[in-house]
């Protein structure tokens, strides 16, 4: 299993700025993100990314003194997804 944190979250926060970072674990990011929320996403690239409901990277994120602290595994690349409706 792999491990991914959610760095951005407009479905459980709507359009506030300051939330915690989430670790949510699957075998692929979509397999992560749908059994976190239970519905299915689609990728987004390029300038579609703007208008990504969810932003996540693959890593952990521990909490450490008050403040998050993201360790990266492999190649850092934020990965930008919404909802299929």
């Amino acid at each position: 299993m792999n491990t991914y944190v959610v760095e951005y979250n407009s479905i459980s926060n709507g359009n506030s700025l300051l939330y915690g970072y989430e670790n949510i674990e699957g075998k692929t990011p979509l397999e992560a993100l749908k059994n976190r929320f239970g519905v299915e996403f689609r990728r987004l690239t390029g300038d579609a990314g703007r208008y990504a409901e969810i932003i996540i990277s693959k890593g952990t994120v521990t909490d450490q003194g008050g403040y998050p602290i993201i360790k990266p595994c492999g190649k850092y690349q934020r990965l930008c997804y919404e909802r299929v409706q």
